[in-house]
């Protein structure tokens, strides 16, 4: 999944985009990098003799830019949770009109999904977007250093933050990003991760500039750790299945015995990113008709089997827990989010958008962290 940068990257995003270059396609997508199957694209292209361009960015926050800027006609967007809920609140993102959806049933989607998109987290935006995979937080490991599996499955984020709970010498990375370094320091401290108290902002931001990490990172952090350049660091479940896809892909295989990840139940982050129309939409019908062709099951099948995350759709959901090609990542704990969610006295918590004043907040007590 994916998440979201500091205030630097925002300055930078626009030089580094290919999405600045206007809009050549008959439908142009903005969304996260290898998040999407270049076949599924390429069976809409064909089928509706049309062409879609994919514009990439690596935070949440470009993606605002992007559309607040309006650097090219974007006609679907793929943001989280959040920030769904702040591109609602500005008027960016358009309600859906789900009656121009042959494909959406709102009983499709996996249940504990379900329940959490109906929640009062997140009830503000219904309507505004299909949710499109979903994951938890988690800690990804090395086990080449004896003593490191160990202490995280004991520990959890608290490793990210005592060194000597690791072996000696063990490496730590964080993600380079504000909100997910923030969450990391606040999942330790038990506070709550839409705190909207600064002073516990402020003890966070104090703990993350205080404590020695070997590398900040994004989506990095996953290839510095399977590879035993980095013994631990935080990751989102997708990234660890990136990593894990892309060495059977590689066909490492002995290599998939090196790494894992743990995502503590008690207390954690769960996430959706979601498909949602912004308002510079030019080509309305063919985004629904983008929409729908995911939301069938041979596509959204397809789709999920290329990008590695925890599908949203029921059906394909229900495959993966049967089906004994899909045995061995099912078995892996942080692969799906109900895990957190289905006992009721574990804490799973979706980022909530806190509004732009705190959001400036936290991005430049971020900078501070970052520049030391």
């Amino acid at each position: 999944m994916k998440r979201f940068g500091s205030m630097i990257l925002l300055l930078l995003g626009c030089f580094i985009l290919s999405s600045c270059g206007g809009k050549g396609a008959d439908l142009l997508i903005l969304n996260w990098g290898d998040y999407i199957s270049d076949e599924v694209i390429a069976d809409f292209e064909e089928e509706y003799e049309v062409t879609v361009k994919i514009a990439t960015v690596d935070s949440n926050e470009q993606m605002y830019q992007n559309i607040l800027n309006q650097m090219a006609e974007y006609d679907l967007v793929i943001p989280s949770d959040y920030m769904i809920d702040q591109m609602k609140e500005e008027e960016m993102i358009l309600p859906l009109d789900f009656d121009r959806l042959q494909n959406y049933r709102e009983d499709a989607f996996v249940s504990g999904l379900t329940d959490l998109m109906n929640s009062s987290d997140c009830s503000d935006y219904k309507g505004y977007y299909i949710p499109y995979f979903w994951g938890d937080l988690g800690i990804m490991y090395s086990k080449r250093k004896a003593g490191v599996e160990e202490a995280v499955l004991k520990y959890g984020f608290s490793v990210l933050f005592e060194p000597d709970l690791l072996p000696k010498g063990a490496k730590v990375g964080m993600y380079n990003t504000s909100r997910d370094a923030l969450a990391a320091a606040e999942l330790y401290k038990g506070y709550s991760l839409n705190t909207t108290d600064r002073s516990k902002i402020d003890e966070c931001m104090n703990l993350l500039k205080n404590t020695s990490f070997a590398a900040w990172g994004t989506d990095d952090l996953k290839i510095k750790v399977s590879s035993g350049n980095l013994d631990v660091a935080l990751v989102y479940s997708g990234d660890f299945f990136d990593a894990y896809y892309a060495d059977i892909s590689a066909g490492a295989l002995q290599n998939l015995e090196q790494y894992g990840i743990y995502a503590p139940v008690m207390h954690n982050n769960v996430f959706f990113d979601g498909i949602a129309m912004p308002y510079t939409v030019t080509n309305e019908d063919l985004a629904y008709r983008f929409i729908d062709y995911l939301l069938e099951f041979d596509h959204a099948y397809e789709n999920t089997s290329f990008v590695g995350y925890c599908p949203t759709l029921q059906e394909v959901y229900d495959v993966i827990y049967t089906d004994e090609e899909w045995e061995e990542v099912a078995a892996i704990e942080a692969y799906d989010p109900n895990h957190i969610l289905k006992d009721p006295s574990n804490l799973a918590e979706v980022y909530r958008f806190l509004g732009n004043d705190l959001f400036e907040y936290i991005e430049q007590k971020f900078i501070e962290v970052i520049a030391g």
